[in-house]
């Protein structure tokens, strides 16, 4: 194609447009598959994309487009709160570096790679091969929509808004999409624009618990208590038992200061740990939202050894406020690798 249009070719553009194996059509179709149904983001729908990614990998074990959905699955089922760091994280990141293995210049590989490295532990890294999946492929829309994830974590927020802003004019119909950018105005605490873009990620699909909650964090931020708890309870409708919306009510809870509710929530959390995953992130932000600054960090150290995906959120989180003055603060922030990128 390139030939027949006369386009000039950079040599590096030539090599990557001749050394791609041919193309496993059924196996191709199971990773749109995954791929759509991931982009659903629902418990239901990323159990479904693992299941087509899978299938992929049976019809073709050297695809790397498929390894890479496989990790991109992985991920969001660990970012979600629906799998742990340990399982579903640690076959993420042997994915994503397969994937990358067999074919070095997918940009899907490296931002499988960069959205796993930056939510465990390692956000500069997780950066710069978000940066190279953008170099290989300026049209991807998800890798600049994770970019801007990413930058936030660093307070780079004009960076990150104009990132997901990006995102949203390569992929406008895509509800996460449009939720992440939603989280580039909150954590730059613009959150009334926040209410619109999550508002507008509901209406592009409204069975997403992750937008619901995310727009009754908004609410709860603004003050408008009644709009926060009816959206945290459809997003607990809606969740399939993740515990987020659970943690926001509970924050919710010591916002309206409910404190006893607020606690009775927490220590219900705090017991399911034995038998789900409930993340030492949530339960350290929530500590800090009830001014239990030494809880707080003593388990911010339970989700940094647990690698927990929220940490990535800790030198930005407004719900982190409380104990942002503390000495421990600062230090546990440069440890993380969160204070320059």
């Amino acid at each position: 194609m390139a030939r027949e249009i006369a386009i000039q070719l950079t040599p590096e553009e030539a090599r990557r447009l001749t050394t791609h194996a041919p193309v496993n059509a059924e196996a191709h179709l199971e990773v749109l598959k995954s791929r759509h149904s991931g982009f659903a983001a629902s418990k239901d729908a990323l159990d479904q994309a693992l299941r087509h990614a899978r299938r992929a990998l049976e019809l073709d074990p050297t695809f790397a487009l498929a390894w890479s959905a496989l990790a991109d699955c992985q991920s969001f089922r660990v970012i979600r709160g629906m799998a742990s760091p340990a399982e579903a994280g640690a076959e993420a990141t042997v994915a994503a570096r397969r994937a990358l293995a067999l074919d070095p210049s997918l940009a899907d590989a490296h931002l499988s790679l960069g959205l796993i490295q930056a939510h465990s532990g390692d956000a500069r890294g997780g950066l710069r091969e978000l940066d190279r999946a953008v170099e290989l492929n300026p049209g991807l829309a998800f890798a600049h929509n994770m970019r801007s994830r990413v930058l936030v974590a660093f307070e780079r927020h004009a960076e990150a808004l104009a990132a997901a802003n990006l995102s949203v004019q390569l992929d406008p119909l895509s509800m996460l999409i449009r939720t992440v950018i939603g989280d580039a105005c909150y954590f730059a605490r613009e959150y009334e624009k926040s209410v619109f873009h999550y508002r507008m990620a509901i209406e592009l699909d409204p069975r997403f618990d992750g937008a619901h909650t995310d727009l009754a964090r908004a609410f709860e931020a603004l003050g408008r208590f009644d709009e926060a708890r009816a959206a945290y309870e459809e997003g607990r409708r809606l969740a399939g038992g993740v515990a987020g919306p659970a943690f926001g009510l509970a924050h919710l809870e010591a916002a309206a200061g409910n404190e006893s509710e607020a606690r009775r929530i927490l220590g219900e959390l705090i017991a399911a740990r034995a038998t789900r995953v409930v993340s030492a992130w949530g339960i350290a932000a929530l500590h800090a939202s009830l001014g239990d600054v030494d809880d707080a960090f003593r388990w911010l150290e339970v989700a940094a050894t647990e690698k927990a995906s929220g940490l990535i959120l800790l030198r930005v989180h407004p719900r982190l406020d409380p104990i942002r003055g503390d000495a421990r603060y600062w230090p546990l922030v440069r440890r993380l690798g969160l204070a320059d990128a």
